[in-house]
């Protein structure tokens, strides 16, 4: 297990809990009448932080016509979800190898290769320059030291995957186009004003969409809209 001061129980219980399941393979996840295979180390869809992210799924709404970018994929749950929701095309994008081919292999499980396309790419590394109307941006919630890129879906050090995402989503975005993304004051309620600072500078928006206490935490579905230039 990670020993790490900074890392509150919740998310050491779940790094143990992500270890003995990869420790047994592949397993299948039913999630209506979508089927996800979740390869070991790859950020399950069902876990002590299932409750937020169906927030986020509420946020797509009516996707008909839109282009989604889907970020830090994982299993592809998301990008699936976009996909259901009406999108005409899908990215979807992720650092760690084995979360691309999870997701390849789920989108295929599901029929939707016509739809989504998956690749590698440490956030924008990798996307070349278009215009999404929506990116879903899947990004680990702790602000915490962590070498193994493995548990990187749960931690972010120095909260730096956060401030690539707002530095550089400007350019990718439709005039109309927003970011989802799920937070939670897993240290204390500053983390929320902390992601918020972080949006303000770069020119965006925020507004919270949903918000519930669970497992002793406060999660909040959050949309960011670009409304300027970068703030000095």
């Amino acid at each position: 297990m990670t020993q790490n001061k900074n890392i509150p129980q919740i998310t050491q219980n779940f790094i143990s809990m992500i270890k003995e399941k990869a420790s047994k393979g592949t397993y299948r996840v039913n999630l209506g009448d979508v089927k996800i295979d979740v390869f070991p180390y790859v950020f399950p869809p069902q876990s002590p932080f299932s409750e937020s992210t169906h927030g986020v799924y509420d946020q797509f709404g009516d996707l008909r016509g839109k282009k989604v970018l889907d970020m830090g994929t994982g299993t592809g749950i998301q990008a699936i979800y976009a996909a259901m929701a009406g999108a005409s095309a899908v990215d979807a994008v992720d650092l760690y190898g084995s979360s691309v081919e999870c997701a390849k292999h789920n989108v295929k499980l599901n029929k939707l290769e016509n739809k989504i396309n998956v690749w590698q790419s440490n956030l924008f590394s990798n996307v070349p320059v278009e215009k999404y109307d929506l990116i879903i941006a899947n990004l680990p919630i702790l602000d915490a030291k962590e070498e193994d890129l493995r548990l990187h879906s749960l931690i972010d050090p120095n909260f730096a995957y956060h401030k690539e995402l707002f530095n550089k989503s400007p350019v990718y975005l439709t005039e109309s186009g927003r970011i989802v993304l799920c937070h939670a004051n897993l240290h204390e309620n500053s983390d929320f004003k902390r992601l918020e600072n972080v949006a303000a500078k770069n020119g965006f928006n925020s507004s919270i969409k949903q918000s519930e206490k669970s497992l002793g935490y406060e999660w909040r579905s959050y949309e960011f809209k670009y409304i300027g230039e970068i703030k000095k």
